[in-house]
């Protein structure tokens, strides 16, 4: 524990661990006994007591609720989190936010500040990586605000250096961050973005930024937007880095570059097909 006691979600400063009542909302690290998951955003709601702080028997009526008081996230992004997330995770009854590393299943490689799951490992790593959390911090571009591109191009990083996402993983980890954007992001100086010290607070010691309160009801539709930014920047980024470091003289390099010529030139197509029949 650290030696600074943190303030709490009202800002309020917790002193000492106490027994969990189910009422506190303090922040209190996880403890001898208690279990975590992969997922900062539900361990952050455990050590502040909207889970049980244990991290175990857990249904998805709490969870729910869990995500409602602590986020404000709406009823229908929350029903969709929750059985969604129980339905890949394919256990039956109460379980723990420990099952939840379960490779795979919801957890993933390619994690902003998770190592990959050792080849052959049924489970995840459950604490943040230093290096990979000091690497996700620099892809703010300005140093101060973490913005969609920002996490795109991240997002683009990291999946260079693991095993390939499926698509229902590689949808995964964009949502995870479209709700982390809808969640924290702020204004300053005409741009929108997460402040990256607050970031930093809530990925590596799981807990909320200081005088941190939701302005806000985050919804199904918003989140679903904020992925398709993340995606779409992806993209651009991804066919960019192809057309500008590799070697274009190389056989690799010109497949490659026919190969964006030719999906660029299809989806004109589609365009001119698409307007056609619809005038």
């Amino acid at each position: 524990m650290s030696a600074v006691a943190p303030p709490t979600h009202d800002g309020k400063v917790a002193s000492g661990c106490p027994l969990s009542d189910g009422l506190s909302h303090e922040w209190h690290p996880k403890q001898p006994g208690q279990v975590r998951s992969p997922c900062p955003a539900l361990n952050t709601l455990a050590n502040y007591g909207y889970l049980p702080r244990d991290g175990k028997q857990l249904t998805p009526p709490v969870l729910i609720r869990a995500l409602r008081e602590g986020y404000r996230i709406s009823t229908p992004l929350a029903y969709i989190l929750v059985y969604g997330g129980v339905g890949l995770l394919g256990q039956l009854g109460a379980f723990g936010l420990d099952d939840l590393a379960r490779h795979n299943r919801i957890e993933h490689d390619a994690s902003l500040v998770h190592d990959d799951t050792p080849k052959r490992d049924e489970y995840a790593p459950i604490s943040p990586d230093s290096t990979l959390v000091r690497q996700f911090m620099n892809s703010a571009k300005d140093g101060h605000l973490m913005t969609v591109e920002d996490i795109a191009r991240a997002r683009v990083s990291r999946e260079s250096q693991s095993r390939a996402l499926d698509n229902l993983h590689a949808e995964i980890a964009r949502g995870e961050m479209a709700i982390v954007v809808g969640l924290f992001s702020q204004k300053h100086s005409g741009k929108t973005g997460i402040p990256v010290d607050m970031l930093r607070v809530w990925m590596s010691e799981e807990r909320l930024p200081d005088g941190w309160k939701p302005t806000h009801t985050q919804g199904l539709l918003q989140t679903i937007r904020t992925s398709r930014q993340i995606s779409s920047q992806m993209k651009r980024i991804e066919e960019e880095h192809a057309t500008n470091t590799l070697n274009h003289t190389s056989p690799y390099g010109i497949i490659l570059v026919t190969y964006y010529f030719i999906r660029a030139a299809l989806r004109f197509l589609l365009m001119i097909c698409v307007y056609g029949v619809s005038t």
